[in-house]
């Protein structure tokens, strides 16, 4: 297979990113508005345990299925059997997570029939075949397929979801949205990767693999999505949906953050499987630079302009968010950090058993301690139990691979943007004396502060790097 080009893949993937996250924005005020918080409440809880079953139906198929696409690509016949007895392997899981999630079903008493329309989006489960892309390092085919899908769905909300009894139309076109999606993949991978006949032993020898990485992806997933199933126990659907939207805007910063991981994952699999240590260095220093900067400028940035923020974009009703997303902000570096350690030297150096024992790790601390303090503290432990079990995560991913992280760098550049960040504050503090209600204010304070954190962050590069810099020019020139 043809190796593509870094380059165009973040592209892609910054174009993707980009798009997945506008669009959003511009739904979401007008669906806190039409359908208000108590039925998004009844969305996001439905939705959250649909996606207990997605990852159940997934396995670790997700990085298995990069890693191992990735290592085999250049042999043709090696890559047919893998991908094909793969699928298949991935298809019986699904089928059976499927059944399970409608017989699930039909023991609800209430919102059964949002439950039974989310199993439409726990079907997609069957067709989700983007880690065969991915590992082909094909970007290009999964984001143009999935951007006419979404802007379909942002287009239906609009005509179709009019009043809060419409949440089934909301719930119907999203689930449908997601199948869509995954399914449009399948004939284009038909026809990249003909179809072979597969015998038993074929996908026997995957089973192993995917169940091992499946605990962690499930562990994992205890503490990203259980937060909102455990707020709908504990408290009450309006608080999923206070918690929910905050993490909405959490997740703008850190979605284009993983791009850079999601673009160098392959490539740093298929330099392990060559021997290219120094190669997964260099992918690292570029993931943690674009890590630093985008997300220590997104968390001094949301913490100065949050509450002006939620109250002009969500409304009143979503006042609470505020709080919420201001203790969250944290998150963004510790999450995306051990992302970048977790795809560029865990995985692809198949440290399997530690990636799993971390994510059991984490899982257990988190649903523990949100336990613990969801009934004490509300809201804020969830958000607690989750940055603790994150922030240890990240220490004891880093300490497995220590032997191959310039921390010399980390610290430097983590340094650098935080000084940054500083300025940025005084920057957007000065502008909120003069300018503080409306959205003039907030669009002067965002733009004022972007512009001042990243000149002085490419002024701080400079003095840093002026070495490496000059050495750079001369040989271009």
């Amino acid at each position: 297979m043809k190796k593509q080009s870094i380059k165009k893949n973040f592209i892609f993937q910054i174009l993707y990113q980009f798009i997945i996250l506008v669009l959003p924005l511009i739904t979401s005020p007008y669906l806190t508005r039409v359908l208000g918080g108590h039925n998004l409440g009844i969305y996001v809880f439905s939705y959250s345990i649909g996606y207990y079953f997605v990852i159940a139906a997934m396995l670790g198929i997700a990085k298995y299925g990069q890693r191992i696409i990735a290592s085999r690509r250049n042999d043709e016949n090696s890559l047919r059997k893998t991908f094909w007895s793969l699928y298949y392997a991935h298809l019986i899981f699904s089928l059976v997570s499927l059944a399970a999630y409608l017989f699930f079903c039909l023991f609800q008493k209430d919102n059964k029939t949002i439950f039974f329309i989310q199993a439409i989006y726990v079907a997609s489960a069957l067709f989700d075949i983007t880690w065969l892309f991915y590992g082909l390092e094909n970007f290009k085919s999964v984001v143009i397929k999935n951007l006419f899908v979404k802007f379909t769905s942002t287009l239906l909300i609009f005509l179709f979801v009019k009043n809060p009894s419409d949440l089934w139309i909301y719930t119907l076109i999203m689930s449908c949205s997601f199948f869509a999606g995954q399914f449009s993949l399948l004939p284009q991978a038909i026809k990249l990767i003909h179809p072979v006949k597969i015998c038993w032993n074929n996908m026997k020898e995957h089973f192993k693999p995917l169940f091992v990485l499946s605990v962690a992806v499930i562990a994992a997933s205890l503490y990203t999505m259980f937060d909102k199933t455990l707020i709908g126990i504990f408290i009450n659907e309006d608080n999923v949906a206070y918690y929910e939207y905050a993490y909405k805007i959490i997740q703008i910063p850190t979605s284009i953050i993983a791009v850079i991981g999601t673009v160098l994952f392959p490539r740093s699999c298929a330099c392990y499987a060559s021997g290219d240590i120094k190669g997964m260095k260099n992918y690292f220093k570029l993931a943690i630079i674009f890590t630093f900067f985008i997300s220590i400028g997104s968390i001094f940035g949301l913490i100065c302009v949050s509450d002006l923020f939620v109250e002009l974009y969500y409304g009143s009703d979503f006042l609470p968010s505020s709080l919420i997303l201001k203790t969250l902000t944290p998150l963004i570096l510790i999450v995306m950090c051990g992302d970048i350690v977790r795809m560029q030297f865990l995985i692809p150096m198949k440290k399997d058993t530690a990636y799993i024992l971390i994510a059991v790790f984490n899982a257990v601390l988190n649903l523990s301690i949100s336990c613990i303090l969801l009934p004490l503290i509300g809201v804020e432990g969830a958000v607690v139990g989750t940055i603790s079990a994150e922030l240890f995560g990240l220490i004891f991913q880093s300490i497995v691979c220590r032997k191959y992280i310039d921390w010399l760098i980390v610290i430097k550049y983590l340094l650098l943007f935080f000084m940054s960040g500083l300025v940025m504050i005084f920057a957007i503090f000065i502008i909120k004396n003069i300018f503080n209600d409306g959205w003039f204010a907030l669009s002067l304070q965002v733009g004022f502060g972007m512009i001042t954190y990243f000149i002085v962050s490419f002024l701080l590069v400079l003095v840093i790097e002026r070495k490496q810099i000059i050495v750079y020019l001369r040989k271009k020139l």
